[in-house]
């Protein structure tokens, strides 16, 4: 076996720790959705969901930024959006990037690394599409498996924090605004 399969095998071995990555949403059977069955979601849906792009985009790379961008998670942990201390989150990413991308032959370390570093700096169309996709995901997902006995956030300050899928894709606007006000009316979040 070449050494580069060899440090293939090892990033794929450290990706199934993705898996184990709880995050805030639930799935339908009442258990917590993990960062792998997030990551598979997001990438379907910006398939699904390519026409409402600003522009022409390369959709293989928009499914590379969406399967890449989490994985940091696997140190890092998932932050919820609504934490009100996000201080380190940049820092603890930046780390969990370099170690986890660094398993790889370097010719894909550098690739996965840039990626990664493109998809938080929302520096291409691309990238701004999957961030919109990717805020997307969550609304819908609580609105199917919500309980307003687990918590409710105010609907604006959602609307606030998912206000890039207006500038990045906003022809999705209109649905973010009715999923918002439907889940208001359910009570998974306040007025």
């Amino acid at each position: 076996m070449s050494q580069a399969l060899q440090q293939q095998i090892t990033f794929l071995r450290e990706m199934e720790k993705l898996k184990c990555v709880l995050r805030g949403n639930k799935t339908l059977d009442g258990g917590f959705e993990n960062t792998a069955e997030h990551s598979w979601h997001v990438t379907l849906m910006a398939l699904l969901l390519e026409e409402h792009a600003n522009s022409r985009l390369d959709m293989l790379k928009v499914t590379k930024l969406l399967l890449i961008h989490d994985i940091v998670e696997i140190d890092a942990g998932d932050t919820w959006l609504y934490d009100a201390d996000q201080t380190s989150k940049l820092q603890d990413e930046t780390h969990a990037a370099h170690r986890l991308f660094s398993l790889l032959p370097s010719n894909q370390k550098k690739e996965y690394l840039d990626l990664w570093l493109e998809f938080e700096n929302r520096s291409t169309d691309e990238a701004k599409f999957a961030a919109a996709i990717d805020g997307l995901q969550p609304l819908i997902n609580h609105l199917i498996t919500g309980d307003p006995d687990d918590f409710t956030i105010p609907a604006d300050l959602v609307l606030s924090k998912k206000s890039h899928i207006q500038a990045f894709a906003p022809s999705l606007w209109p649905l973010v605004e009715a999923l918002i006000e439907e889940s208001t009316e359910l009570g998974l979040y306040s007025r």
